[in-house]
């Protein structure tokens, strides 16, 4: 069985919003529902498919209660990091050179090193010779980086897409530009 997340984070990996402003904002538009039991966590809202655009004939979205046959679509919205993370699945692809579009094996090891140090690290491309922080690099929306991160449960890499009205009120929480990618774990 694989846990599949959609997952939205400022573009600056160092800023966070404050998680009550984010609620109350995605709650009056109608992405958010009612609470669900465990903390930070919110069934979809009435105008969820407003805000995410699934693609395909025919893609399965189950919402409702959690069950043990189905991954639940829920949407997360956890409490800000104190220093930024590295976040990637067992889907991590190769990052790519932004200057010369070199595809590094190393995606994870680069993501760990700047983890450790997020404001120090730079990576150098063996192709070009330059050098970039591990945020920079084309990831292909495999992997993110920072302190804040908003979690849609339940959605498959590929099957859909924040809309830009989505991406649009997210910024309106004075961060910026926001980044979505995707991540998959898979359970033994």
């Amino acid at each position: 069985m694989s846990t599949n997340l959609l997952l939205l984070t400022p573009a600056d990996p160092f800023t966070a919003p404050e998680p009550n402003g984010v609620i109350q904002r995605l709650t009056a538009a109608g992405f958010l529902g009612a609470p669900l039991p465990q903390p930070g966590f919110f069934k979809p809202g009435e105008e969820f498919f407003q805000f995410v655009t699934f693609l395909g004939c025919s893609p399965v979205v189950a919402l409702g209660e959690p069950g043990a046959t189905a991954e639940i679509c829920r949407i997360e919205i956890p409490a800000p990091l104190e220093q930024p993370i590295f976040v990637a699945g067992d889907n991590l692809k190769p990052p790519r050179c932004p200057a010369c579009g070199y595809r590094s094996p190393e995606g994870r090891a680069i993501g760990e090193s700047w983890e450790a140090e997020p404001q120090h690290h730079l990576w150098r491309c063996p192709a070009c010779g330059k050098e970039y922080s591990a945020p920079q690099l084309r990831w292909r929306h495999c992997a993110g980086f920072g302190r804040f991160f908003l979690k849609v449960w339940g959605v498959f890499e590929g099957e859909a897409v924040p809309s830009e009205q989505l991406m649009h009120r997210l910024a309106e929480e004075n961060l910026g530009e926001w980044r979505e990618f995707y991540v998959r774990y898979e359970s033994p």
